[in-house]
């Protein structure tokens, strides 16, 4: 089956929330000119993502305005969207994404993967998500989640399709280009562990990243005058190459093949740790 999807990557400024909302909002409308049928929007992209931010007054429960308005274009539009936020739910701040439905169909998934300040901030979730659609199962991870082999492990055979908002850094100084001497490798990538699990397990795979300026803090170490990756993507398995963003606001539009798995066959899980994705990095084919 056929869908037409789109991978929205945005500037989020930190705390704007009215702003951000309308940012995305203008995005969305695109894709429902363009006949998009599903779109997906960073992490965190109502917020913003930064070390300083202010979660726990600007988190929303499930009758904040972000969703609100998520599922009022959802319904309005006919178009499925998922979206990264902040979210209070029973005591606890999550870095969660939600998945709306035109019918009505609401989903929450929560980073089970914490990294760096997050820890500090957020409390892990605990399972992953699958969700029904009219193209079949779909998946969700949060940025930093899908290095792990865990993730994919618990998707395996299970989904259809896969969905990933992310607030990635360059791990490089943005006035330089000079790659962070411990962390500079990972960088990269926020382009190819998308490619890299949608061909090994043979699925679509929509990765959808901020950008802009951003400041990445790791423990024990100076802040880094970074920027975000970018390169958000629409991967189709191993039926196509990647349709990728630069590193600038871009709306990323493509249609994926989405199949049954007695249709594509089973596929392994391999590893998704960073060193063994260098190394498939420079020997898969695209």
């Amino acid at each position: 089956m056929e869908l037409r999807a789109a991978a929205i990557q945005l500037r989020c400024v930190p705390g704007d929330i009215s702003g951000n909302l309308d940012r995305a909002d203008a995005s969305l409308a695109r894709c429902r000119d363009e006949g998009v049928e599903l779109a997906v929007l960073p992490e965190l992209f109502n917020t913003g993502y930064c070390s300083r931010g202010d979660y726990p007054r600007i988190a929303e429960d499930g009758e904040g305005k972000t969703l609100a308005a998520l599922r009022d274009r959802s319904r309005r539009w006919g178009l499925w969207i998922a979206a990264g936020y902040a979210e209070h739910h029973a005591g606890h701040l999550y870095n969660s994404l939600a998945f709306c439905g035109p019918d009505g169909s609401f989903h929450v998934y929560r980073k089970r993967h914490l990294v760096f300040w997050e820890c500090t901030r957020f409390r892990k979730g605990r399972e992953p998500i699958i969700a029904q659609t009219p193209w079949g199962r779909v998946g969700f991870a949060i940025c930093a989640d899908m290095i792990y082999r865990r993730v994919w492990s618990d998707y395996r055979g299970r989904i259809d399709l896969a969905i990933v908002g992310s607030a990635w850094p360059d791990f490089a100084d943005r006035r330089s280009g000079r790659p962070n001497w411990l962390y500079g490798r990972l960088g990269p990538l926020a382009g190819e562990i998308p490619r890299i699990v949608s061909h090994d397990l043979d699925i679509p795979f929509i990765f959808a990243n901020q950008c802009g300026e951003t400041e990445t803090r790791v423990p024990l170490m100076p802040r880094i005058p970074d920027r975000f990756a970018g390169r958000s993507a629409l991967c189709d398995g191993r039926r196509s190459l990647p349709v990728r963003a630069g590193t600038e606001e871009a709306l990323v539009i493509a249609s994926l093949r989405v199949t049954s798995p007695s249709v594509r066959g089973a596929s392994p899980c391999r590893s998704t740790s960073p060193s063994v994705l260098a190394d498939w990095s420079s020997t898969s084919a695209a």
